[in-house]
């Protein structure tokens, strides 16, 4: 690693060439506001991507080849200002400008907050072009013209990254959840399930996202714990003119369209679990008064209802509060039916086989968001981000076939109800403060403290034989877990400090300081609590049901004759009514210095070390293990890091650059993989290891940037990783079907290469509209390779694979047509995804092979048309192609084990602005 450090670094050095060029520099003022300096104006040389925003100041530098020029000042609602200028070689000319508002224009119509930029493609890629660090980042402007509707999907219209269908997981570079780090305003954000390390993305809707970034290399300000990026979401703020604005849609699936729907009894319709605990105190008294047997209704259609507003109130002369707050609720109906085998061994014979797997999932989701920001005056500001999600999925799984263990011979078939609904509240509070000492210090400081209930209450399942021989219907007993209800309560609190100060060798201004170095600390603390309970509904012998009317038998007056007994994971003693239980608690004390230096007038480096001390307890309390009972555990880790990081950037010229970026992070097993706690699906079981250990990584990364003009890019990355001792899902042998759990595998080598295309391929703009067409499109191409260690607990059937979740080729792509004239604004856009075959679990023992996901398609249309200041129509149809989602064991005949369609989406809404 040392060496291919050394030699990249000299390569860079070696493309170091002179250029003659000037500096402009001055101060662009306010005319409305008698010559008061004028923050964030945009000022770039005309026909070329040199440009820069002004500081808080009013001022800005440009770097300008010599010779003639045309410099070009302009400010949202300002007129935009020319004016010829000549450069000569080594000298230093100072231009100021003075600029006013449009005729016909008020003052108050013009007045902007500087985060209004961030929402912008220009402006986020002039933010990434002056950046030393590697870092993408995809604004609001961008996410609305492309149809997005979610930070989950937002994230895939970046290069190496793509979501996984049917889960929140996103995978960059072929590196899936626990890889990956979540932050909000650059704090971290906890999870929502406890399955996963970070929160769901589709949680997050675009009325509440400013601009989000991913970082696919490590600097030392970012956690160590990150393999393959750290996802920030930028939440708005108050910008531009005091408003309220109202957007609702309505929409629909093709495969809900006229049919009969399955919903849960007890759950409703605008999400809301109450009771999410039991009420049992004994087990010869059932107080469930919610029935088995699901309802039926017609789905009715898919809604989004947001409200937003902003305002800011002036605070004597230089002090102002600005306010931005938004509310939402949005609901969804999914149905699937497709077919679920779960596994063909070499010798051919199988588990489970359901021929008929229907899904019927309905989910929604409420969020409000409130942003205040105070700004004492241009070297001070405090902003406080508060944040309530609340989200429910109802879900029920209707399955069909054989089951060995249930039904497995001629004419006798089994069928499966699973029953689940999971809510989930997130509470998030920021605090953060900004403050500017003199001309080169910054203090900036950040306090969160963030709360998560995930609930699964009253999970029912069912399991019936089906005897087409005597035309009988029977409930399934023997077995655990048969028919059952189910609740679990996760509680977690999550504390968070940070702390940088930034010392800058000269002013703080761009071009006025040749190096700067930051110091920082960060403290983390996670407190977590679960518990769990099931209720085996336990039949002393098969007996017959109306799977219509399921409480006819499952009910008091059957209990009390003895059809059935009520026990619960521990049995039916005095502790029967003990939950299961895992308890964690998990201390991350990080500090980091860095050092930015600009070593030539286009040579730049970001130079950091990073140490981390962690601090992780894990205990549980199962049928299984106790792990306060010397039958395991609990689970100490105790480790310390220095990550080292490194970060060049050449500019080659005005347009093109290089970046290098080296650096060593580490993975850390989560809560959930270390508790050897079974969570059951109808076709899956899940269970921690308690031996995880953490992974170390290795990261290395080369890219070109070129920027033909403002608002274009072209770029070009290599890649590569090693990873050691990497953390991966694995098939256990056992007798229940698709039995998952989690082990160190073994080392993994990653390399590709990354391209990415954003150009307006033609223009027929004219001085009173622009009309344009622009083309966005990145691809990826990967090699992954895991070779594997075989232990006694892992033994897999190949010696090597690739990497769970990396698909070898990716591809983002999206035309839009655009024309806007005055208030009137039309935008149509065709958005397409593909993702190659990936891998989705590792075969183990006894002929297991692994299972893989077949390459997936997906195709959007969006069509945007803002008829006036005021009031804007919006249509959708998503995944117009309806492809198949399959899923298939490694097998010579790929033999599939899964497969559906989710059907296609589509969504008229209106937009009104007060």
């Amino acid at each position: 690693m040392k060496k291919i450090l050394f030699i990249a670094f000299l390569s860079l050095c070696n493309l170091a060439f002179s250029q003659s060029k000037g500096t402009v520099t001055g101060t662009v003022t306010d005319k409305e506001m008698s010559g008061e300096a004028l923050p964030f104006a945009n000022v770039f040389i005309k026909g070329t991507s040199i440009g820069a925003t002004t500081d808080m100041e009013g001022k800005y530098t440009l770097s300008v080849p010599a010779g003639n020029q045309t410099i070009v000042f302009s400010f949202v609602g300002y007129q935009t200002e020319e004016r010829a200028i000549v450069i000569k070689a080594s000298e230093t000319l100072v231009v100021n400008q003075e600029i006013g508002a449009n005729q016909g224009v008020a003052l108050d119509e013009v007045k902007i907050n500087a985060t209004v930029s961030k929402e912008k493609e220009t402006a986020l890629l002039l933010e990434q072009r002056k950046a030393t660090v590697i870092k993408e980042s995809i604004g609001a402007q961008e996410l609305s013209k492309k149809g997005v509707s979610d930070a989950a999907t937002a994230t895939t219209k970046v290069a190496g990254v793509s979501k996984q269908e049917g889960s929140n997981k996103v995978y960059v570079r072929g590196l899936g959840d626990r890889y990956n780090t979540t932050t909000l305003n650059g704090l971290p954000l906890p999870s929502n399930d406890p399955r996963f390390k970070n929160i769901s993305l589709e949680l997050f809707g675009t009325d509440m996202i400013q601009n989000i970034g991913i970082s696919k290399t490590f600097s030392s300000n970012l956690s160590g714990d990150v393999g393959g990026a750290n996802i920030d979401i930028a939440s708005k703020e108050h910008s531009g003119n005091s408003s309220i604005n109202i957007d609702f849609s309505s929409g629909a699936n093709s495969q809900t369209t006229g049919k009969r729907f399955k919903t849960i009894d007890g759950a409703n319709w605008f999400g809301t679990a109450n009771n999410t605990k039991h009420q049992v105190t004994n087990l010869s008294t059932l107080p469930f008064t919610d029935s088995f047997t699901p309802n039926s209704t017609h789905a009715a259609l898919n809604t989004a209802l947001s409200v937003s507003g902003s305002k800011r109130f002036n605070v004597g002369e230089e002090s102002n509060l600005s306010m931005f707050l938004v509310g939402s609720f949005s609901n969804k109906y999914n149905y699937r039916d497709g077919i679920s085998i779960n596994y063909l061994r070499n010798d051919g014979s199988t588990g489970s086989r359901f021929t008929s797997a229907k899904q019927y999932n309905y989910e929604t989701s409420k969020m409000l968001m409130g942003n205040f920001i105070y700004k004492i005056n241009n070297n001070h500001k405090i902003s406080y981000n508060s944040l309530f999600i609340h989200s429910n999925n109802q879900n029920i799984q209707d399955y069909f076939g054989k089951k060995p263990d249930v039904a497995d011979s001629e004419g006798v078939f089994a069928s499966i109800i699973l029953q689940t609904e999971n809510q989930n509240k997130i509470f998030v509070n920021q605090l953060l403060s900004e403050h500017k000492f003199g001309e080169s210090i910054d203090l900036n400081l950040g306090v969160a403290y963030n709360m998560v209930n995930n609930d699964e209450p009253n999970r029912k399942k069912n399991t019936f034989v089906i005897n087409e021989n005597d035309n009988t219907t029977k409930f399934a007993s023997g077995a655990a877990r048969n028919n059952s209800r189910y609740y679990h309560n996760l509680t977690e609190d999550d504390f968070i400090a940070n702390a940088s100060l930034v010392k800058y060798f000269g002013t703080r201004i761009k071009d006025e300081h040749k190096a700067k170095v930051t110091l920082g600390y960060q403290l983390r603390n996670t407190i977590r609590d679960f518990r769990a309970t099931y209720f085996d509904y336990d039949l002393s012998a098969p007996t017959d049901v109306d799977p219509n009317n399921i409480d006819a038998v499952l009910n008091q007056q059957s209990l009390n004759n003895g059809i059935f007994r009520l026990v619960t994971g521990f049995g039916f003693g005095s502790n029967a009514l003990d939950p299961f239980t895992y308890d964690a608690d998990k201390m991350t004390n990080a500090a980091y210095a860095m050092l930015d230096y600009q070593i030539t007038d286009n040579f730049f480096a970001n130079i950091g070390a990073r140490y981390e001390n962690i601090r992780m307890d894990v205990a549980w309390r199962t049928n299984l293990t106790n792990s306060t009972n010397d039958n395991g555990g609990p689970k100490k880790l105790r480790d310390s890091y220095i990550l080292p990081s490194l970060n060049l950037k050449y500019n080659i010229n005005d347009d093109n650059l290089l970046r290098l970026s080296a650096s060593q992070t580490y993975t850390y097993p989560q809560f959930k993989e270390v508790a050897p706690f079974i969570y059951e699906g109808v076709d899956y079981q899940e269970m921690g290891n308690e031996d995880l250990q953490p992974s170390t990584n290795y990261n290395i990364d080369l890219k070109w940037e070129m920027f033909p003009t403002r608002g274009e890019l072209i770029s070009a990355t290599v890649f590569g990783k090693y990873i050691e001792d990497g953390i991966n899902r694995i098939e256990l042998n056992a007798a229940s079907d698709n039995f998952f759990s989690f082990n160190n595998t073994g080392n993994t080598t990653i390399y590709g290469a990354e391209v990415e295309l954003r150009k307006q391929i033609f223009n027929f703009s004219k001085d009173e509209y622009d009309e344009n067409i622009k083309l966005g499109l990145n691809a990826t191409y990967m090699n992954t390779n895991q070779t594997f260690n075989v232990t006694n607990q892992f033994n897999p059937t190949n010696s090597e694979e690739p990497t769970e979740g990396a698909a070898p080729f990716l591809l983002n792509t999206d035309v839009s047509y655009n024309y806007k004239k005055d208030d009137k604004e039309t935008i149509a856009s065709l958005v397409f995804n593909y993702q190659g075959e990936k891998l989705y679990s590792i075969g183990s023992v006894n002929g297991l092979q692994s299972i893989y996901q077949k390459a997936l398609p997906k195709l959007d249309f969006v069509f945007k048309r803002q008829f006036n200041n005021k009031l804007g129509l919006k249509f959708s149809a998503k995944n117009i192609l309806n492809p198949s989602y399959e899923m298939y064991r490694d097998v010579p005949n790929k033999f599939v084990t899964k497969s559906f369609k989710r059907g296609v989406d589509v969504s008229l809404g209106l937009s009104y602005k007060l």
